[in-house]
């Protein structure tokens, strides 16, 4: 498998580590076990890095999207990083579905300070 969740107890953030090659089935099942772990506050984040995969399919987006929109009512209120390439032009660079917000970055430190605006970047690498 070739997606890796870290859930850490007591810390609002999971991370998700993408490296191809790797299916949708085995990034929706990460991601329910992320959203799955208990209630998320408000001030939950996830931190998705694809630096070590390729660009998405359309299909996989799409998959995505329909995920994000499936599950918008455990996820409103939240917000997730795509950490990427620099350089790599992602088909979503800002996505909002209900009130989950999801958005691309080739920069660490711009996704732990939109991540974190109140300056708690958590230990992002």
């Amino acid at each position: 498998m070739a997606v890796t969740r870290l859930v850490v107890p007591g810390r609002p953030r999971a991370e998700l580590l993408l490296i191809d090659p790797y299916t949708f089935t085995e990034w929706e099942t990460a991601m329910l076990a992320v959203i799955d772990t208990s209630a998320l506050p408000e001030e939950f984040r996830i931190l998705i890095d694809r630096r070590g995969a390729a660009r998405p399919t359309s299909a996989f987006i799409g998959s995505m999207v329909s995920f994000f929109a499936a599950n918008e009512a455990r996820l409103a209120g939240t917000r997730a990083a795509v950490l990427v390439n620099l350089g790599v032009i992602e088909p979503l660079a800002d996505l909002r579905v209900g009130r989950f917000r999801i958005r691309t970055f080739d920069d660490v430190t711009e996704a732990a300070e939109w991540l974190h605006p109140n300056g708690a970047e958590h230990g992002i690498r």
